[in-house]
C-alpha cells in the first residue's frame, strides 16, 4: 500500500509542477501582461524548488524524510487551491513560489524514501511506477489542464490540480511514518555539511548536476512558450499546448516500458547519448512551425529522449552518497530546477533578442550536446576505475 501512496504523491505533485506552462497565455490575457512576464510563473515555482534544496536535503535527512513529505505536500495543496482565487498576478507568483518549496520537498523526498525502504531489484521496480507516475501526472498537468484552461478557464483547471494534490496529502498524513528504528538527531550545519561533502567527494556528481542543469534549460525553459509559438504560426493555442506538455510524458512513459531493451541493445553511454540527440526533437518541431500534430509528435519523442538521459543521471545519483541520500537528491533538484527557474528567463530573452526558429536551435542543440558529453564523460571515469 506504501507503494501507492508513493505513486499518487509522485502524481500530484508532478501535475501542480506542470499545469501552469500550458495556461501561460490565457493568465497573461486575463492580467492583461505580456507572455514573457506570466511566464515567469513558471520560474516563481522552480527558483524555490531549487534554492531549498540544500536546506531541505539535511532536514529530511535529520527530521525525518516522511515528516518532511507530508509537510511539504500540504503546502503544495493549500497553495494550488488558493491559486485558483489569486486576485493578481503578483498574487498567484507568491503562492507558486511557496509551491514551489513544498513541491521542492515531495519528489526529491520521495525518491529517497523509496532508496531507504527498498533494496536490490525492489528498490528499482518502486523507483521505476514512482517515475511512471510522475510521468503520468505531467501528462495530466499538461494536457488536462491545457483542455480545461480553455473549456472553463486557468482558475477551475488550477482548482482541479489543487483537489488532487489534497488527495495525496490526506493519502501520505494517513498511511506513511517515520521507520521504527529510526534514530532521532538534531540540526546541525556542520552534519549538513558533511552530507554535501560526501556527495561532491564524488566526481561523477558535477557529471550528473551539470547535465540536469542544462536539461532544465534546453527543454523546460521552452514549455512556458509552447501555446504563444503555436499561437505564431496559427496551430492552436493552450489545448494543443497541453497536449504538446503532456506529450514529454507520454514519451517518458513510453521509455519505462523500453528502458529493458533499450539498455540491453545499447547500454547506458549510447542510450543517453541518443536520448541527447532526440530530446532536441520538441524545440525542433516547434523551430520548423510544423502543425499541432508535429508538434505533439515531436515532444513524444523528446519524452522518450529525456527519460533515456535523465532516469540514467537519476541512477547514478542513487550511489553519488549512500549514507547521504536525501542530501544528494536534494543537490541533484536543486541544479536541474536551477535550469527550470533559469530556463524561461533566457529562453524568453532570446526570443525577443534573436527570434524563435535561432532560440529553439539553440535549445535543442544544448540538449544534444549534453546527453552526448556527459554519457562519454561517465564512459571515461567508469574506465579508469576499471
Amino acid at each position: 500500500m506504501s507503494l501507492f501512496v508513493f505513486a499518487l504523491c509522485s502524481f500530484a505533485a508532478s501535475a501542480a509542477s506542470r499545469a501552469v506552462d500550458p495556461m501561460i497565455s490565457l493568465i497573461a490575457a486575463d492580467f492583461a501582461v505580456p507572455v514573457a512576464t506570466a511566464a515567469l510563473l513558471s520560474s516563481a515555482y522552480a527558483l524555490p524548488f531549487a534554492l531549498f534544496q540544500p536546506i531541505l536535503g539535511p532536514i529530511g535527512d535529520i527530521w525525518g524524510k516522511s515528516r518532511l513529505w507530508r509537510t511539504a505536500l500540504w503546502m503544495l495543496a493549500i497553495t494550488m487551491i488558493a491559486g485558483a482565487f489569486a486576485p493578481t498576478l503578483i498574487m498567484l507568483m507568491a503562492l507558486r513560489f511557496i509551491g514551489g518549496i513544498g513541491g521542492g520537498g515531495t519528489i526529491p523526498s520521495g525518491m529517497a524514501l523509496i532508496g531507504d525502504r527498498y533494496a536490490g531489484p525492489a528498490r528499482q521496480l518502486a523507483l521505476g511506477r514512482f517515475v511512471a507516475a510522475g510521468l503520468a501526472g505531467q501528462i495530466v498537468g499538461g494536457s488536462v489542464a491545457g483542455f480545461m484552461a480553455e473549456a472553463f478557464g486557468w482558475r477551475a483547471s488550477l482548482l482541479a490540480i489543487g483537489g488532487i494534490a489534497v488527495c495525496a496529502a490526506l493519502a501520505a498524513s494517513l498511511m506513511l511514518r517515520e521507520a521504527p528504528d529510526r534514530v532521532e538527531r538534531k540540526f546541525s550545519i556542520a552534519e549538513a555539511i558533511r552530507g554535501y561533502r560526501l556527495v561532491f567527494a564524488n566526481p561523477r556528481a558535477y557529471v550528473c548536476f551539470g547535465t540536469v542543469m542544462a536539461e532544465g534549460i534546453a527543454l523546460w525553459g521552452v514549455t512556458p512558450y509552447v501555446a504563444e509559438l503555436l499561437g505564431r504560426t496559427g496551430a492552436g493555442g493552450a489545448k494543443e499546448a497541453g497536449l504538446s506538455i503532456g506529450a514529454i510524458g507520454v514519451g517518458g512513459l513510453a521509455y519505462t516500458l523500453l528502458q529493458p531493451l533499450l539498455m540491453r541493445v545499447f547500454g547506458r553511454t549510447a542510450t543517453m547519448g541518443l536520448g541527447g540527440v532526440l530530446g532536441a526533437s520538441g524545440p525542433a518541431a516547434l523551430a520548423l512551425g510544423l502543425s499541432a500534430t508535429g508538434v505533439v509528435a515531436g515532444f513524444v519523442i523528446s519524452g522518450l529522449g529525456y527519460m533515456m538521459l535523465h532516469n540514467s543521471i537519476q541512477n547514478e545519483s542513487v550511489e553519488l552518497a549512500p549514507t547521504a541520500r536525501s542530501s544528494a537528491y536534494s543537490m541533484h533538484a536543486f541544479f536541474f530546477f536551477t535550469g527550470h527557474s533559469l530556463g524561461p528567463v533566457i529562453v524568453g530573452g532570446l526570443l525577443a533578442l534573436i527570434g524563435a526558429a535561432p532560440t529553439l536551435a539553440i535549445c535543442g542543440a544544448l540538449f544534444a550536446v549534453t546527453g552526448i558529453v556527459s554519457a562519454l564523460t561517465l564512459a571515461r571515469l567508469d574506465a579508469r576505475i576499471n
